[in-house]
Formats: C-alpha cells, sequence, structure tokens
C-alpha cells in the first residue's frame, strides 16, 4: 500500500499538533516546518504528496513558499488556512494552484473528510500507476525470458537470473519454485529455487503435502488451479508457512510437463498486496514457457514452447518471421482486435496501424528494436471495425546463433480503459466532488480562454459571483448533510436555467461564480441574471425540512470592469459584498446601475 507524505507548514505548534494527530491515522510521514522557507526546504528533502500551509509566517510567507513550489511540483495536493478575510490572498492562492482551502478555527469533521477524500485520491492514482508499472515490466520479463529460453541449451543455468528479473518486475518481495518427487502421485516435492528480500526468512529445503497440510492444495494443483490470497484468508497450518517464508500474501501457480504436473511456482509480497488477475495471467504464462522448457531441453524452439506464451495469456500475442509476416497469433490478439487467424496470417501488421503517428515515429521504433533487442512503448492502432484504441506494445527480436533475426514476438494490451482512469483523476483536480461543477481551476482557464475569444470578435461577457446568505443557518440547524444537499440542488437549479455556453463553477463554500459568455445587450444579461436569482422564489423539502434560499449576487463586465480573470471575479465579489451590505437577497452590478454601463439594448 503507498505510503503518502505530508508536510505541515505552520508558525504555530500548537496548530500543526493538533494536525499531525489529526492526520497520524492516514500516515507517520508527517513533516513539520515552522516558515515558509523551512517548508520550502523541507519539500525539497522530503518531496510530500500534500502540503497543508498557513499564510501569514515570518522568514517567507505561505504564499511565496507555494508560488516556488509549484514552479517545481505542479500536480502536489496543497492545502492552506485561511480566515477569508482578505481576498486578495485567496486570489492570489488560487492562481497559484491551492487545491483546498481550510478556515481557522477548524472544523474537525470538515477537515478530517477532505484530508481523507486528498489521501484516498492519491493512494488510488498511485496504486493504478503502480499496477500499470508491474504489468509493462512484467510483460516485457517474459519476452526476455522466452527469448533467453530459447537460445538456451540448459534453460536452467538462465532460471536463476531469469526468476530475479520476474521478481523485480513484479515487486514482489519472494519466488520460488519446487519440483515433485514423483509425476504420479508426489508425496513431497524438494526446493528447485528461492528468493527473497528478507533476510530472516526460511524457506525449506523440502515440502511434505501430507505432514505439511497442503493435501488440499495438492489436489488443486493437480486441477491446475492456482492458489491466490492473503495471509488472514488462509488456515493456522498455511499462516504458520507462510511466516517462515516472511509473506503476507501469496499466489502459487502450477507447472506442468508434458501434461503431467511437475511441481509449481510461487511469488509472494512482505506487504498486504492481493494479487489480481493480471498477475495471475502473467504468472500462469510464465509457468507454461517453464514446463516447456523442461519438456523440451533438446529443440526450445518448438511450437508448444511458444504456444505456451501464445494461448494461456490476457495479452494479444503475435510472431513474425524475418521477412515481417505474421506466422502466429493467440485467442486474445483477435479478441482484441477482432481480426481472425485467417485474415492475418501471412500479412504485414500493417494491416494494424491507424495513420495517427507518422513515419518518423515508426522509423525511430525500428531502429531501437534494431539496435537494442526489443522495443516497448504506447501506440494507437485500429481494430477491424475501424476503432482506433490505444495500446502497451512490447517486441521483442529472436536471433539464432549467427546472431540473425528469425522472428519477432509483439505482445500488448488494451490500455483504454486505463488512459481512461487517468482522465478521471484530471476531472476530479479540476471540478468539485459534492456538485460535479467546474472548480476555481477550471473557472480561471475557462474564463481566460472567454476573454481572449470575446476580445477577438469584439463581444461582452458577464460574470456573477453568487453567495447564499442563509446557508450557515441552514448548516446549524439542520446539519450538513441537509446544507450539502441544498449546495447540490442550488448547482441542479443554476444548470437548468443557464445557456449551454455559460459556465457555473462553485467557487467554494456556498458562493458560485457564473460566466455569461456571446452577450449583446444588457437586456440579455438582465434576463438570464433574473432566471438566476428566481431561485430565491422556490421552496425545497430537505429531509423533510422547508428551505428557501436567499442569495446575494454581484455582476462584473468584460471589458468595462476589468480585461482579466483576476479583476472581473475580484469586482464580481466586491459587487455582491454591495448587495449584502444594500439589504442582501438582490442582484448588484459593480457600477451600481446598468445605465452606467455602454452596452445597452
Amino acid at each position: 500500500m503507498y505510503n503518502l507524505t505530508v508536510l505541515i507548514v505552520d508558525d504555530d505548534k500548537i496548530t500543526t499538533t493538533i494536525l499531525s494527530k489529526m492526520i497520524e491515522k492516514h500516515t507517520l510521514n508527517i513533516y513539520i516546518a515552522s516558515d515558509g522557507q523551512r517548508g520550502l526546504d523541507a519539500f525539497l528533502a522530503t518531496r510530500p504528496d500534500i502540503v497543508l500551509t498557513d499564510i501569514n509566517m515570518p522568514v517567507m510567507s505561505g504564499l511565496t513558499m507555494v508560488e516556488k513550489i509549484r514552479k517545481i511540483d505542479d500536480s502536489v495536493k496543497i492545502a492552506m488556512f485561511t480566515n477569508f478575510d482578505n481576498k486578495e490572498y485567496l486570489l492570489q492562492a488560487i492562481q497559484l494552484g491551492v487545491n483546498q482551502f481550510f478556515s481557522k478555527p477548524f472544523e474537525k469533521n470538515h477537515f478530517t473528510q477532505v484530508i481523507e477524500r486528498l489521501c484516498n485520491e492519491i493512494t488510488s492514482k498511485h496504486e493504478v500507476e503502480a499496477a500499470l508499472r508491474r504489468q509493462s515490466n512484467v510483460l516485457h520479463t517474459i519476452n526476455t525470458m522466452a527469448n533467453s529460453f530459447l537460445q538456451q541449451q540448459n534453460w536452467s543455468q538462465v532460471l536463476n537470473e531469469e526468476m530475479l528479473a520476474l521478481k523485480s518486475a513484479s515487486e514482489s518481495s519472494a519466488l520460488f519454485i519446487f519440483q515433485n518427487d514423483n509425476v504420479y502421485d508426489p508425496l513431497s516435492a524438494k526446493q528447485y529455487l528461492a528468493l527473497n528480500d528478507i533476510t530472516y526468512a526460511f524457506v525449506p529445503k523440502q515440502i511434505t503435502y501430507k505432514k505439511d497440510y497442503l493435501m488440499r492444495w495438492k489436489q488443486q494443483m493437480r486441477k491446475g488451479q492456482t492458489i491466490n490470497g492473503l495471509l488472514e484468508d488462509f488456515d493456522a497450518s498455511k499462516q504458520r508457512l507462510l511466516q517462515e517464508f516472511a509473506i503476507n500474501s501469496l499466489l502459487i501457480i502450477p507447472i506442468f510437463s508434458n501434461n503431467t504436473w511437475w511441481g509449481f511456482m510461487g511469488i509472494g509480497n512482505s506487504e498486504h498486496r492481493r494479487f489480481n488477475t493480471s498477475d495471475d495471467e502473467m504468472l500462469n504464462t510464465v509457468a507454461r514457457i517453464i514446463g516447456s522448457a523442461i519438456n523440451n531441453q533438446k529443440n526450445l524452439q518448438s511450437l508448444e514452447m511458444t504456444s505456451a506464451l501464445f494461448n494461456h495469456t490476457v495479452d494479444g500475442v503475435l510472431i513474425t518471421n524475418a521477412d515481417n509476416r505474421i506466422i502466429h497469433i493467440n485467442d486474445a490478439f483477435s479478441e482484441i482486435t477482432g481480426f481472425t487467424r485467417d485474415e492475418v496470417i501471412g500479412k504485414d501488421p500493417k494491416i494494424l496501424r491507424s495513420a495517427v503517428h507518422d513515419k518518423k515515429f515508426y522509423q525511430k521504433m525500428w531502429n531501437h528494436l534494431n539496435t537494442e533487442g526489443y522495443w516497448q512503448g504506447e501506440i494507437q492502432n485500429r481494430k477491424r471495425n475501424g476503432e482506433i484504441y490505444l495500446e502497451w506494445l512490447s517486441i521483442n527480436a529472436i536471433t539464432n546463433t549467427q546472431g540473425e533475426i528469425e522472428n519477432h514476438i509483439g505482445v500488448f494490451s488494451d490500455i483504454t480503459a486505463h488512459r481512461s482512469t487517468e482522465q478521471n483523476y484530471v476531472h476530479l483536480a479540476t471540478h468539485d466532488m459534492l456538485t460535479g461543477l467546474p472548480n476555481r481551476v477550471l473557472l480561471h482557464d475557462r474564463l481566460s480562454h472567454a476573454i481572449q475569444h470575446a476580445e477577438r470578435f469584439n463581444k461582452c461577457i458577464a460574470v456573477i459571483f453568487c453567495d447564499l446568505d442563509n446557508f450557515k443557518p441552514i448548516n446549524d440547524n439542520y446539519g450538513h448533510n441537509v446544507g450539502d444537499i441544498a449546495l447540490k440542488m442550488t448547482a441542479d437549479y443554476f444548470q437548468s436555467v443557464l445557456r449551454n455556453e455559460d459556465t457555473i463553477c462553485r467557487y467554494g463554500g456556498d458562493e458560485f461564480v457564473i460566466i455569461l459568455e456571446e452577450l449583446d445587450d444588457i437586456d440579455n444579461i438582465n434576463h438570464i441574471a433574473e432566471k438566476i436569482t428566481s431561485i430565491t422564489t422556490k421552496s425545497f423539502l430537505i429531509d423533510g425540512h422547508p428551505i428557501k434560499l436567499q442569495m446575494s449576487a454581484g455582476i462584473s463586465l468584460y471589458p468595462e470592469d476589468g480585461i482579466n480573470a483576476k479583476s472581473l471575479i475580484h469586482h464580481a465579489d466586491e459587487a455582491m459584498y454591495k448587495a449584502k451590505k444594500n439589504g442582501k437577497n438582490h442582484l448588484q452590478y459593480f457600477k451600481g446601475d446598468k445605465e452606467h454601463y455602454c452596452l445597452t439594448g
């Protein structure tokens, strides 16, 4: 499991102590700095996943520190403590890419929920990245292993080296192979190979199936079944065995040679990381390669060897000959691409090209393949139905004893879904979790683009800053759950009355900012603004409580009230505060009256 690192920067020792205690359940990797300069130094030394910082501190302010950090790392999560009184500070922090704001004093439940969400986002992202990395590394290792076994008269001479590479690629702490004492009804199995990172681990030279309470495992493996689980999934006798091996998760794959159960390969982790279906399939491929090598030491280029690599993996595989013509594919190749065996055998792999990549891309790929003997990377290919998909491709060159290339083996997987997961993380970074609306980061980006468009085509833009006047009493009287529902209903209502070209953002708390584009006259603005403020005439029933919202709103116009995103938001905010001072629950232009604008109906 990924171990988070958190940096807290605050000159108040009481605050840092309280925050540390609240974060300890998520991670013990907590670093504390008392000012911005020390915080920057600590960031460079520890490269944390989350930075929690105050604004006003000696030596260097929190804002200056954040500015310097963002020049180094634009993805680290940054949360800032503020009392929200100084809007200039707040706007500057938003422009610097601060992800979250907390008011002082802290509301424990809110702080805990936000930190937990940030931790979960970071952990999930790292787990997805780690799984993709392991999968890619293991696939490359399998290709190299097959190549190595093919070129060796005695496969066992390179077994230790290849298994070390496999253990490293799969990021496991232990790997072992046991050979049965006979192929008919084995009573025991002797250690053939054992690798373990844990110095105190004990791997027995021999296991006895009955004596070591492994009869059930024996029956499963004879049927070709794998054993997969965490320490706590097994009974007491198995747990003792795993503890001797110093592993907390285990995957055992039976090895068959010539359809006879030869023994088994096991791989384990000292961490509580469960092996998934992909791990199972890839390690089954390794076991079949080993089984074929055992069965065919004198002729390691037999079709049985390649069939083991081909037909028992979820990844697509193809082999080409020296003329770069496809001579074999596996079932997964057809499942992924839609091409049948008859449609591709004898063809050049160019039939999969999508025309997305230019000649330079393929020249670079082939140059690396010819000089290094392998190539791996992302490539966009085309399925039989014309659909373009993203795949991770590994190609290995197979040479004969004279060093001449006889074959190429390509192994690929469809990673379109994984890329979609990455896009989900981008969505999380630019959208509010509660309402699903764009957040401050996306607001500034869209407003900047809108200004460029308006300047080019001589159009007007309106920025409306909305604040719910009575949101705090709703929260206090009915609880945060009702408050959250009220915010979501507000967001839904705004979306229902706005046009497709308009943008609505949850700015924070009970504040929303709306961008109106393609405006021709002031009456057009008034018409849309009246739709927005009509929410104050509606009544909502939330958890049995009748809720009627009150809202103050301020409007600034481009270009009269500002020519950049910062000034337009700031002036709309000022107009909103004027509306509050003038009795709340109404709309206020920054210049006071719509007649003061040259844009008239």
